[in-house]
């Protein structure tokens, strides 16, 4: 049985708990395939999105210049934080973007501009109303990008 190639990992992290759970799989498919691992984070700056209810922003849910340059300064300092403390055997290339529309659309640009033979994400395992409500962006990703997807469940 003829193997594919892996050179280029992509893992997709919001950051948050859930979402280091994919790392270990990151790290040791990386290694295997001698690949070059890129880590991306984005910032959904799309209308329906209320950077006050993130807590990123007091008042109105409105983008002021300031306020966006502060929470991608947060966001970018997170990152480099985890590429330090959990991806030291390696130097994977990390990436913050802004999604001016939804989070997923900007995730399968991404994924498919840059040609990844593989994409790590993980699950944040919501379920019902909360999933029919949010989406899930693993799903979209799954099942709009060329590249084969590795989705990691949370397992709460």
């Amino acid at each position: 049985m003829p193997t594919q190639p892996i050179h280029k990992i992509l893992l997709a992290t919001d950051l948050s708990e859930d979402s280091k759970k994919a790392y270990p799989y990151a790290i040791s498919l990386a290694k295997a395939y001698n690949a070059r691992l890129t880590l991306i984070s984005c910032i959904d700056t799309s209308l329906g999105y209320s950077p006050a209810a993130a807590g990123i922003l007091e008042g109105a849910p409105m983008y002021v210049s300031e306020g966006l340059d502060e929470a991608r300064r947060n966001v970018q300092e997170q990152l480099e934080t985890h590429v330090r403390d959990y991806f030291k055997e390696l130097t994977p290339q990390y990436e913050v973007r802004e999604a001016p529309f939804e989070v997923q659309n900007q995730l399968v640009d991404f994924v498919n501009d840059g040609e990844y033979d593989l994409v790590i994400i993980s699950s944040h395992g919501r379920t019902g109303v909360s999933r029919a409500l949010l989406g899930s962006v693993a799903e979209y990703v799954l099942r709009h990008t060329r590249a084969p997807t590795l989705v990691v469940p949370c397992r709460n």
